[in-house]
């Protein structure tokens, strides 16, 4: 076989290839592959939200191993405080754990006869050998007797406990329950409940698919669906947050947005309708474009509350400053400095490449080792390998005499078995691509752009700020986005940016484990704060405003 012709493009001397296997192109074309082990393996990085809801059951279950206190003691009637004639001791097996109080008839009975939630419940001893517990929001009074003062005294220190418990579950609860974050970006839209250390539950691509015929997006298919083979036979795939390499500004349609939105929900198993939505969008969303999606979010998905916000602003948040330069890279690379919770627009830099130009050169590279991945979804494949064996040099010249004098050193073998890809790769062998493609971000010449390094724009960004602000943007140098996460930016970054500046400037790139939901984290910082009710628009207030004002409520963002 001299070489294989499809959308893979021509491959001479396919079995001279490294890492290929013969294939039936017809049988396994790239139209019939199927990327979805792939993609989930690339938008894995996700964990469930809590399960609260185990906490209120009070049926006892095998895996109820650990149990804090448990016993037969005496209860009186609920909402009585002393014994009469009517209302007599009775005693009843007690056992104190998941937050809750339960009461059987006996030991031996494995329903409840009543649950008291001890969150929010006031718990005090008395002297007679008894204890009483008034439940928060019933105000309903239990009276408990125990056979010795010691013994009482154990079961209020337990009861205690296991308030306290409770009490930290009911807050993550309520806010886990109550606010919903979306991060949208032009890669992969994030999702998930507020709760402490909060963390996305769902991660899925960008990408809608609609009927090439009809070109009808009312019907679009969201995310991994997109992507499968039976779908893209007959569709075209869009990217709703992406621009186009040529082009620094772009625009985005609020219904294909919201089409993302409406999947994260479906996926998280929730509706819109019960939950505020805190949403972080890319940088340059136009206003006008703000208020076409909040009209959606309001009128169509009855949203009781929304906030927006550019995912700069809450990457700072998540590093738990308010002063900084964001330098966010995922598909984009934007570099915006923030001081006191105000973007410097001076000094914010914006470029549509990124992350997806680093993709592009790397595919280019590639293609000249005879990997040939052009297609919308082999554009997965390099990506994934991009994320497994790219790096930055620290000097490019040094590391391409190094990998030249001794390449087995300096190559990197990515497995793609698992993924059956349609050209009979199995696996992937990359050498000098691995540092030459990220290069692009210090000379951009590399991506095929005359501009001036990232380094260059960070400086940028800190001489755009006051005197008085310039060493402390200095020192919180923050990285945010999945591209962030190649291995030797942070280092070389820090290099580079440290070569501009005077001797005595203390200059330090962060760069948390976390980076790439920076964003995320950032958004569940602030919805966890006390005043945020007061930031979000809600509801009612934007409806009852005539479409031409509600612009003025921007304001408040």
């Amino acid at each position: 076989m001299a070489g294989i012709q499809g959308n893979l493009g021509l491959v001479q001397d396919v079995h001279l290839i490294e890492g290929y296997i013969p294939v039936d192109i017809e049988e396994r074309s790239d139209a019939t592959w199927d990327p979805t082990m792939l993609v989930n393996e690339i938008f894995s990085d996700v964990r469930p939200c809590p399960d609260y809801a185990k906490r209120s059951l009070g049926e006892v279950t095998s895996s109820e191993e650990a149990i804090p206190m448990s016993g037969l003691i005496e209860k009186l009637p609920s909402g009585t405080e002393k014994p009469s004639l009517l209302k007599q001791w009775k005693k009843r097996f007690v056992r104190c754990q998941n937050c809750n109080l339960f009461y059987y008839e006996d030991n031996k009975a494995t329903r409840a006869l009543g649950i008291i939630k001890l969150a929010g419940a006031k718990v005090t001893l008395a002297a007679d050998h008894t204890f009483r517990v008034v439940e928060k929001e019933t105000s309903t009074l239990y009276t408990f007797r125990c056979t010795t003062q010691a013994f009482a005294e154990d079961w209020v220190q337990a009861i205690k406990n296991e308030k306290e418990r409770a009490d930290v579950a009911k807050q993550e609860e309520e806010a886990s329950r109550s606010t919903v974050i979306v991060d949208i970006g032009s890669s992969s839209c994030r999702a998930g409940f507020v709760y402490d250390n909060a963390y996305p539950s769902v991660c899925f691509p960008s990408v809608m698919a609609y009927n090439r015929e009809t070109k009808n997006k009312d019907d679009a298919i969201y995310g991994k669906g997109a992507l499968l083979p039976s779908v893209r036979e007959k569709s075209i795939l869009r990217y709703p947050l992406r621009s186009a390499l040529t082009i620094q500004k772009f625009s985005v349609e609020a219904k294909e947005v919201v089409g993302l939105i409406r999947h994260a929900f479906s996926l998280l198993g929730v509706k819109p309708d019960g939950y505020k939505v805190i949403m972080t969008l890319p940088q340059c969303v136009k206003d006008s474009e703000k208020i076409e999606l909040l009209n959606i979010m309001f009128e169509d998905l009855h949203c009781p509350a929304v906030y927006l916000s550019e995912q700069a602003i809450m990457a700072l948040y998540s590093y738990h400053m308010t002063t900084g330069i964001v330098v966010d890279i995922g598909d984009r690379m934007d570099i915006v400095p923030i001081v006191d919770g105000v973007i410097v627009e001076n000094g914010v830099s914006r470029y549509p490449y990124g992350g997806r130009a680093v993709n592009e050169a790397m595919t280019r590279l590639l293609a000249e080792e005879g990997y040939r991945m052009f297609s919308d979804v082999q554009q997965y494949v390099v990506k994934y390998i991009k994320e497994r064996a790219s790096y930055v040099a620290d000097s490019l010249e040094e590391q391409d005499e190094k990998c030249q004098s001794d390449p087995a050193e300096w190559t990197e073998t990515v497995d793609c078995r698992r993924f059956r890809m349609p050209s009979g790769i199995l696996s992937v062998k990359v050498r000098d691509s691995r540092f030459k493609a990220t290069e692009g971000y210090f000379d951009p010449n590399v991506f095929g752009y005359d501009n001036v390094g990232i380094h260059h724009l960070v400086d940028k960004a800190i001489k755009a700020a006051g005197m008085d602000n310039r060493r402390e943007l200095c020192r919180n140098i923050l990285l945010s986005g999945g591209s962030t996460k190649t291995r030797g930016l942070p280092k070389r970054l820090q290099s580079e940016i440290s070569s501009l500046m005077p001797a005595n400037a203390q200059v330090q790139v962060h760069a948390h484990d976390e980076r790439h939901y920076a964003a995320y984290k950032g958004a569940a910082v602030l919805a966890s704060l006390e005043m945020f009710d007061s930031i979000c628009l809600w509801s009612a207030d934007w409806l009852d405003r005539e479409p031409d004002d509600r612009i003025k409520l921007l304001s408040r963002w």
